[in-house]
């Protein structure tokens, strides 16, 4: 074979590899926690995704197929490896979206349900405790290296679901569901003293309501319930904190350890 068409088979092959992994790993890249927020530019996403993917590729040469005989199965593969990424970008966002629902249960338990700000991450309005939980979670995330493990676990997923084969598509909705359902009951999880403070608090002022009919039980209430609720938010912060990090590393702990 001239040596002309070895260079040029040689380039094509490269070049079908990278892609292949920067669609996976660009995709995922879109929606991760702390590179894919709305306040990040797509052009400093599209870099690092860049970047990133040639990093990968010698590590990852012997796992990305080789360049395909018919178009079909081109954009087939470059189809399926987008879908992977987004897979895996989405599952960490909805375990992002635990935190902001925290936040909106503290809000309503807190008397705040109505001081809404633009939400830095969606570029929405959101409650101000919400929005507040969210950009510290976001800096606790790199401050204890979880941005790390968030790569470690996007390379992790060439294990789970080698590129160039279809992955099942039922268990991509399962394992979505019950993240779903997961990021729900840490939402809960989160917000439990705030669940039980709010309870308490109703409960006495209907109470002190029916004791003293003439005393203006919302005047009285609502300076309390704001001052009692964000004393209740600075005294167990830390612990919502540390209880969303390690949630967050025990879900993606099965793509860290392929």
């Amino acid at each position: 074979m001239p040596p002309g068409e070895t260079l040029e088979s040689l380039l094509n092959g490269s070049i079908f590899q990278f892609f292949m992994v920067f669609c996976r790993v660009g995709s995922a890249i879109m929606l991760i926690p702390g590179w894919g927020e709305a306040y990040v530019p797509p052009r400093v996403r599209l870099i690092f995704a860049l970047m990133f993917s040639l990093a990968l590729m010698p590590m990852l040469a012997d796992k990305v197929p080789v360049l395909p005989a018919d178009l079909d199965r081109f954009v087939m593969a470059l189809t399926t490896e987008i879908g992977i990424g987004l897979f895996f970008g989405s599952l960490c966002r909805i375990i992002m979206m635990a935190v902001l629902s925290a936040g909106s249960i503290i809000a309503l338990q807190t008397g705040i349900a109505n001081a809404l700000s633009v939400d830095p991450t969606t570029a929405q309005q959101a409650a101000v405790t919400g929005n507040f939980l969210i950009v510290v979670t976001l800096v606790l995330i790199f401050a204890t290296g979880l941005d790390h493990t968030t790569l470690q676990a996007l390379v992790g997923t060439y294990a789970v679901m080698p590129p160039g084969r279809l992955p099942p598509l039922g268990d991509f909705a399962n394992f979505d569901a019950r993240a779903v359902s997961d990021s729900f009951a840490l939402a809960v999880q989160m917000s439990a003293p705030f669940l039980v403070y709010g309870l308490v608090f109703t409960g006495a002022m209907g109470l002190l309501a029916r004791l003293m009919p003439t005393l203006q039980v919302f005047f009285v209430a609502m300076p309390a319930q704001l001052l009692i609720g964000l004393g209740l938010l600075a005294v167990t912060l830390s612990s919502m904190m540390i209880w969303f990090l390690d949630s967050y590393e025990r879900q993606i702990g099965p793509f860290l350890s392929q």
